[in-house]
């Protein structure tokens, strides 16, 4: 009875186009007002305790970070960097893209930061060596997701919070799968633009400028050395490296005089918008976790669900069959909040091991960031490029597929998450 007032009020309100945080708390108020289960003063009670967690200060932190880098030529000087270094391979600048979106997710941890602060820079570039409109939005939307997959990721931040997994050891096992879907999206882009006859640069970029180019990009290649070498070493939590990267962003912009007093303003303010967002989110997701598990609704959808599921293997295709579909859907860190409390004591309860399968969760919702219709990176993409949503949709396809198939592979080889935390711990 509880779940069915729960979850009935909550997906009429979704389909009223109710927003998301909004949806959740309403649900969750129309429970305890029309039932004894619980008195009402527990709203007030779980949304102030939803937010009293120092792991989550970190989201907000990153957030912060990458709209600095954004603000200043961070960008300009990754992307320089990396075409010297990729400038001459099939499909040079698809490559270039996708790099420079790689290195700048392991400084933000934003799929639309990414796409945004890489996108202005390299479309006019791609489009110069023979890639269609469509095509280049498609693979720099594909690329922008790869932002909440390589550290640091506010996807896994929440996750971690909320299912009280190690944030660090999260972090760890995403590099690999993150590098993987990198290269992939590197070897699709090659292909196709060797059956497009893309034109490849030639020339040959001279040590002295690539010893250059390398000098100006320094203080941007040393920032995830801080931020991923602190938080694995131990010196510093995921919380403190968020602030470690704000105030390095700040002193690295205001030193070369690529950040003013009103774009640092600019950042605050649109950081705040993003991070109040999320925040609220996490605010209403607490109050939701704490329902489902005081009326034992996951333990009961848990017993109930491994009577059919008998291994490991059916409960990874359900899962990832159910997280593709929700992941274009609804926003990422609102399905992490719903659902990881249900499906996630069903995999424990087969014996998934509990890193591998927070990781494979928030990969392979993260997908839905370039899942239309509603993949926040196709908007993004749509914004900074010009592109219509349709063509978009067309150019980024063949992307899509790839990383979906790497979400695939992953989900069923746990070497992929496990193998380096455990070296790193072991």
């Amino acid at each position: 009875m509880l779940a069915a007032i729960l979850f009935i009020s909550l997906f009429v309100l979704m389909f009223l186009g109710v927003p998301i945080a909004f949806s959740i708390l309403t649900s969750c108020i129309t429970l305890l007002a029309t039932t004894d289960f619980k008195p009402m003063i527990l709203v007030a009670q779980r949304l102030m305790a939803g937010l009293d967690s120092f792991p989550l200060l970190a989201g907000p932190l990153f957030i912060v970070s990458g709209y600095l880098m954004s603000y200043s030529s961070m960008s300009r000087r990754l992307v320089d960097w990396v075409g010297c270094l990729f400038g001459n391979t099939p499909g040079s600048m698809g490559t270039v893209t996708i790099v420079a979106c790689a290195i700048f997710a392991a400084l933000t941890g934003s799929g639309p930061a990414t796409v945004a602060a890489i996108g202005g820079l390299m479309l006019p570039a791609m489009i110069e060596q023979g890639y269609s409109r469509s095509s280049a939005s498609g693979l720099l939307a594909s690329a922008g997701a790869l932002g909440p997959i390589i550290p640091p990721s506010t996807a896994m931040i929440v996750y971690g919070a909320a299912m009280s997994l190690s944030i660090p050891d999260m972090f760890i096992g995403s590099v690999i799968p993150g590098i993987f879907i990198a290269l992939s999206l590197v070897v699709v882009n090659s292909i196709m633009a060797s059956r497009k006859h893309i034109v490849v640069k030639k020339e040959k970029v001279p040590f002295k400028e690539v010893v250059r180019l390398t000098w100006r990009a320094l203080p941007v290649l040393f920032l995830p050395v801080i931020i991923l070498g602190g938080i694995y070493s131990g010196v510093f939590t995921p919380t403190e490296a968020g602030c470690v990267a704000v105030v390095y962003s700040t002193i690295v912009g205001f030193m070369f005089k690529e950040l003013t007093i009103k774009g640092f303003f600019n950042v605050l303010q649109e950081s705040l918008e993003t991070s109040a967002v999320v925040m609220f989110i996490l605010a209403v997701a607490n109050l939701f976790g704490f329902i489902l598990s005081t009326a034992n609704i996951p333990s009961d959808f848990s017993n109930w669900v491994v009577q059919f599921i008998h291994t490991p293997t059916q409960y990874m295709i359900i899962l990832l069959l159910i997280l593709l579909v929700v992941g274009c859907l609804m926003e990422t860190i609102a399905s992490i909040v719903i659902l990881a409390p249900i499906l996630v004591p069903v995999g424990l309860t087969l014996g998934v091991d509990p890193l591998h399968l927070g990781c494979i969760f928030c990969i392979t919702l993260v997908a839905g960031f370039v899942t239309p219709p509603f993949g926040v990176n196709i908007f993004t993409a749509v914004s900074v490029t010009g592109e219509s949503y349709s063509g978009v949709v067309k150019g980024l396809m063949p992307y899509l597929l790839v990383m979906i198939l790497c979400v695939v592979i992953m989900a069923f080889c746990p070497w992929f998450t496990t193998w380096l935390p455990s070296m790193m711990n072991g």
